[in-house]
C-alpha cells in the first residue's frame, strides 16, 4: 500500500502504460485487501482466528482466563511449543494453536525424507490433525525433545483424571 502511494505521489512509472496500470491497481487492492482484516477483527472479534482456536475447547471467556493463569504460571518454552500445567500452546508468531493435554490421543514424529525436515503430528480425541514443522517459518525446535515434552504431560493429565 505504502509503496503504492510512493508511485502516485511521484509519477512512477514515468511512462504510463495499461500493464503498469494493472500492476499497480492489483497491488493496491492487494494492499487493501490485507489491511482490511485488522479493521474487521476489530468490528467483529469473534471473527480472530485466535478466538476460533480458544472457542474449540469450551466457552471464550473461561478458556481465555485458563490461559492467561496457566501462562502467568510456570510454563516451559521449547521454540514456538509452550508447556503449561494443562495446556500445549504453539505460538510460531503468525499462528496460535491449543491443545488441552486431556484431548491428545497420540504423537508421533514423521519424516518425509531426505533433507525435508520431521514433523510433529498431533492428532485429539475428536479426531483433529495438528501438523508442526521444524522450520525457520514455523519454529525451530527439537523434534524429539518436544514429542517427549507432549507425550509426558499428557500421560501426567491421564494419571491426574484417572481415580487412584
Amino acid at each position: 500500500m505504502c509503496w503504492a502511494l510512493v508511485c502516485a505521489w511521484y509519477g512512477w512509472p514515468r511512462g504510463v502504460r495499461v500493464g503498469s496500470i494493472a500492476g499497480f491497481s492489483l497491488f493496491a487492492i492487494a494492499a487493501l485487501f490485507f489491511c482490511a482484516f485488522p479493521l474487521i477483527w476489530a468490528r467483529y472479534p469473534e471473527k480472530h482466528p485466535v478466538h476460533h482456536e480458544l472457542r474449540r475447547y469450551g466457552a471464550l471467556s473461561e478458556i481465555s482466563q485458563r490461559l492467561d493463569r496457566e501462562m502467568s504460571e510456570h510454563v516451559e518454552v521449547e521454540g514456538p511449543f509452550r508447556f503449561t500445567t494443562t495446556l500445549l500452546v504453539y505460538d510460531s508468531g503468525h499462528e496460535f494453536q491449543m491443545v488441552p493435554y486431556d484431548q491428545i490421543a497420540s504423537a508421533e514424529i514423521e519424516k518425509a525424507g531426505g533433507d525435508d525436515p520431521a514433523a510433529i503430528v498431533l492428532r485429539t480425541r475428536s479426531g483433529r490433525r495438528y501438523q508442526w514443522y521444524c522450520t525457520w517459518l514455523q519454529g525451530i525446535f527439537d523434534a524429539e525433545r518436544v514429542l517427549e515434552k507432549i507425550r509426558a504431560s499428557s500421560n501426567k493429565s491421564e494419571d491426574r483424571q484417572s481415580p487412584p
